[in-house]
């Protein structure tokens, strides 16, 4: 997810001064660390809702640089308990810059942040708004030649209509092994497909957007199928 948090340097950078116990480091890579000011959370409102949010102010350090960079990252409050939703940074000022996808206890930067977001608002309310249980993730995939990876959180599968069907809903995370990155997204399938062993699964952003969709059938041999296979297993 690096790629994602690389917009953040669009905000202002000062010469680096040494961190202190007013920063809580939240992540960090060989290149960059992340902080989150103490006292600095709040619930905010969100394209004109209110108190349907949470921001904090974070620091990113450049350590190759030296320099430090400030803006704010808010989540709204409706993925504490989902367990998943997007990032939004914002200037120091409240104006969007950039977005990125995180799931609650995730391993990447994003997740990180967004994760801090939902565990200040819990720390706040005195309420757990989501418990993880372990081993949620299952590898479903893995390409040949490249060894990447598709992962379904098992407790996140549900019944739901999509385009005028019931159908299928699980969170997946793709790992492409080779950049040492993670993406996440929804994938969908019709369960009157499922029910005739082939069809489409669909891929949605966490809006909720179709991002592609590939055509699946539950004995072959394809990484769709194989995903489609475990996911029609829910049925």
């Amino acid at each position: 997810m690096w790629p994602l948090v690389a917009g953040v340097s669009l905000m202002g950078a000062a010469i680096a001064e040494e961190a202190d116990a007013r920063w809580v480091e939240l992540a960090a890579t060989d290149a960059a660390a992340w902080y989150g000011k103490t006292g600095s959370g709040r619930v905010t409102n969100v394209d004109g809702k209110k108190g349907n949010g949470y921001a904090y102010v974070y620091q990113l350090e450049d350590k190759k640089k030296h320099t430090y960079s400030y803006g704010q990252v808010v989540v709204l409050l409706e993925s504490c308990p989902k367990g998943y939703g997007y990032v939004y940074y914002n200037d120091t000022q409240g104006q969007y810059v950039n977005k990125g996808q995180f799931v609650r206890f995730g391993d990447t930067v994003v997740d990180a942040l967004g994760s801090a977001a939902c565990a200040s608002w819990d720390s706040e309310t005195g309420k757990r708004s989501r418990v993880e249980a372990e081993g949620t993730w299952k590898v479903v995939a893995t390409a040949k030649g490249t060894g990447n990876r598709f992962s379904l959180k098992t407790d996140t599968v549900r019944k739901a209509p999509y385009d005028g069907q019931q159908a299928l809903h699980v969170l997946f995370a793709f790992e492409d092994v080779t950049a040492d990155t993670t993406d996440y997204g929804e994938f969908v399938v019709p369960l009157a497909d499922c029910r005739r062993g082939y069809g489409t699964v669909h891929e949605l952003d966490f809006s909720g957007q179709q991002v592609s969709k590939s055509d699946f059938v539950l004995d072959g041999n394809s990484v769709i199928s194989a995903i489609a296979a475990n996911m029609c297993a829910y049925n």
